[in-house]
């Protein structure tokens, strides 16, 4: 249970210092800066100072970072070194920094070539899409040989166009044959939908031509703009495609040449990033037209490092003071290497409030069976294990992704153990590949023998992790000196629950259970209307409060999904491994065995360690953290270097000026 001490700390420094001190403070990268406001009269600053922010600078700079990042992506594409998804981001020395931002402008201009380079091949993107639709829309037409330009002569008009495939040809031409003889028709193709059909005719006959056309379903089509004959124009638009991905080939090319600019491109966007939160974060300050104000929290163990730095450099006025009873601070969670992996349960919900307690240290313990006995397979635990180990080995992951990891890590240790006491090893394969001669016998027993059991044993871990919760909130009361509530709204509840348990088993158990349940209800009856004056109201009120058992029994009864899950993955793992051995032994046998082995593990790991975060969690969030937890906590957010693609180990404080 590890909330770490924060310490405000409030600064009044020379402007002409500012750009030094934010620069220091963002390498040590342990104050987070507030935010200042200036027409609050409250704080007796108002009319004497104004905010220290740019924020066209701000836009500026996010203006840039996006056209570099756009860079970068588009450079991705053309830069054969991929990089791996949870590959480490490169370090970057203060040498290497330096010669980038000196030779910036080449950077820029790199950028507009790109730029430049990626309209070109947009714009003959667009040619080629529009010969392309024109090939499409011609091709149909290839073997007209009338030039798409005549449309008429002196005495003749020529109509091109299509009929719904469904019409009867010859009874179009016959009809055009007796009604106008000065006409001909000429099918020219056809498709699974339409005729393509070119007609000539004297102009004398226009009007018969077009009624009888009409009473067809006759679609004139246009070639607007073309000339010569549609295969003349398919060839030309062929010819002009094969310029056109040559001209592409050779702007890629030129493209590929920039490929290498990538990487001082990403450390030149991470740099424009640490200037941009360098402005932003004035914005968070005020100033008058000599100094600048600042404040924010920092955790306590710092404090004498941030007030050594500052005071031995500049002249200013610091104040470091540790938080007051009550006062709204960031949180910051420090727990040890079992515990904190954890942390992202919490995280995911809600932060604790700095008037409560971290939950993870109580909550981790549970998690970890809870998991495990969802899961319940060796074989599925060792390979849990096996990836998550070489992920956290392998690649050096930070933040939600570390702790996340490192979390399914423990959960398939936790499956490990719960598979080997219930002897899950991959389902029943052992016995399935040996036609029963064989088993690997559980160390404790076998839930699908003998699921009442491990129903039990759900609903007495169940009843110790709310527990858990309740005893939180009794020791939260005691703390905050309400000693009465904790000992008459919870301690009784122990009694009752516990009582009601007890006489479930029968015997001497029992009747020791049903008096602790007696005692326990009888202290909540006197007790639970307390703020009641009126005796009748009080003892009325206290009646109802016992109305609570129902939901402690229902919130144990949620972890019957521990049974239910726990089955799942024992039944689906011995119907895999039946559906392998559905060919017996042979080779074909043998592959195919392997084959639906490999998938139907994979998938059941998948789906069942799903199941288990998802369910493991809501245990928490509903039975244990609804029980004590109002969470509602900010996090811990220091002003420091955050950078995209790599990790600037140095940066010039004068750089910024």
């Amino acid at each position: 249970m590890a909330i770490v001490k924060m310490d405000k700390i409030s600064l009044i420094a020379l402007q002409k210092d500012r750009n030094e001190i934010i620069d220091s403070l963002m390498k040590m990268g342990v104050v987070q800066i507030e935010d200042i406001d200036a027409d609050n009269s409250e704080n007796g600053l108002s009319g004497l100072i104004a905010k220290s922010g740019d924020e066209e600078k701000v836009i500026e700079l996010d203006t840039q970072i996006e056209k570099v990042k756009a860079t970068i992506d588009y450079l991705s594409a053309f830069n054969t070194k991929k990089k791996g998804f949870f590959e480490s981001k490169r370090v970057v020395e203060k040498n290497e920094l330096n010669e980038i931002i000196k030779n910036k402008s080449d950077l820029w201009d790199i950028i507009e070539n790109i730029d430049s380079l990626n309209e070109q091949l947009s714009l003959l993107r667009s040619d080629e899409n529009r010969l392309s639709n024109l090939i499409a829309s011609l091709e149909p037409w290839e073997n007209l040989s009338i030039p798409l330009e005549v449309s008429s002569t002196k005495y003749t008009l020529v109509s091109h166009g299509v009929v719904p495939v469904t019409v009867d040809a010859e009874a179009l031409k016959s009809e055009l044959a007796e009604l106008a003889p000065q006409s001909y028709i000429e099918k020219v193709n056809r498709d699974k939908d339409q005729s393509y059909i070119s007609v000539i005719y004297h102009i004398s006959c226009g009007d018969v031509v077009t009624e009888i056309l009409k009473k067809y379903g006759f679609s004139k089509v246009s070639f607007t703009g073309l000339t010569g004959t549609p295969a003349a124009n398919i060839a030309d638009a062929k010819r002009q495609i094969a310029e056109i991905k040559e001209k592409r080939k050779n702007i890629q090319k030129k493209i590929k040449e920039f490929a290498d600019s990538r990487d001082k491109l990403e450390v030149f966007h991470d740099y424009l990033e640490i200037q941009r939160d360098k402005v932003k974060v004035l914005s968070n300050m005020a100033k008058t037209d000599k100094t600048f104000i600042l404040e924010g929290w920092l955790p306590s163990e710092k404090s004498s490092e941030v007030k050594s730095m500052i005071s031995q450099n500049w002249e200013c006025v610091l104040q470091i003071r540790p938080s007051e009873e009550g006062e709204d601070h960031p949180i910051l969670l420090r727990n040890n290497s079992l515990v904190r992996p954890f942390e992202v349960i919490t995280e995911m919900y809600s932060l604790p409030n700095p008037r409560e307690i971290d939950p993870n240290a109580v909550m981790a313990p549970f998690y970890f069976v809870f998991f495990g006995m969802m899961v319940s397979d060796a074989g599925y635990g060792l390979v849990l294990a096996l990836i998550t180990g070489i992920m956290l080995k392998k690649f050096k992951l930070q933040g939600m992704a570390q702790k996340m990891i490192s979390m399914l890590f423990f959960g398939g240790i936790s499956t490990f153990i719960w598979g080997a006491l219930f002897g899950g090893w991959f389902g029943n394969v052992v016995e399935a590949v040996t036609s029963g001669k064989f088993t690997i016998p559980p160390i404790w027993f076998n839930p699908l023998d003998d699921p009442i059991r491990l129903l039990i044993w759900s609903f007495i871990f169940g009843a110790l992790h709310i527990f858990a919760g309740m005893g939180i909130k009794a020791y939260m009361l005691i703390k905050d000196g309400h000693v009465l509530d904790a000992l008459f709204d919870i301690i009784p509840w122990y009694f009752v629950i516990t009582g009601l348990g007890m006489l479930v088993v029968g015997g001497i158990i029992g009747s020791i259970g049903k008096y602790m349940a007696i005692i326990g209800a009888v202290v909540l009856v006197l007790t639970q209307g307390r703020a009641e004056k009126n005796i009748i109201k009080r003892l009325f009120k206290g009646i109802l409060s016992l109305y609570g058992v129902t939901g402690y029994l229902s919130d144990i009864l949620s972890y019957s999904r521990l049974l239910a899950l726990g089955l799942s993955t024992g039944v689906v793992a011995t119907v895999i491994n039946t559906m392998g051995t559905l060919f017996g032994f042979n080779i074909g046998g043998i592959i195919l065995f392997i084959i639906v082995f490999i998938i139907g593990t994979v998938f059941n790991i998948a789906i069942n360690a799903l199941g288990a975060y998802v369910h493991t969690s809501r245990l928490q969030y509903v039975e244990f953290f609804g029980k004590f937890y109002e969470g509602g906590g900010k996090g811990y957010e220091p002003f420091k270097i955050k950078t995209k693609y790599t990790n600037i180990n140095i940066i010039d404080g004068r750089q910024s000026k």
